[in-house]
């Protein structure tokens, strides 16, 4: 299972920081997302940026980013400002 962490507002939907999730790349692990934290963690999750292993998943494979046992997948809301 990879560890999937949540960050900002996504870890108060989430109800939790973090935890394991099964799924072999991003889209799967948001599939788990939305079935066990809801709709509204979902999206906010889909709009992140994703982090695999310390790499960006949109400068690899984006959600079809591939994630093992070992993976630790970040998803850190983006945040605007100006």
């Amino acid at each position: 299972m990879a560890l999937v962490r949540y960050h900002g507002r996504l870890a108060d939907l989430a109800g939790c920081r973090e935890e394991p999730i099964d799924g072999t790349n991003v889209s799967r692990l948001l599939d788990q997302i939305e079935k066990r934290r809801g709709v509204e963690a979902y999206r906010l999750a889909k709009r992140s940026h994703i982090i695999v292993d310390k790499r960006s998943a949109g400068a690899e494979k984006g959600f079809r980013t591939p994630t093992g046992p070992d993976s630790v997948v970040e998803f850190i809301p983006v945040c605007g400002g100006g």
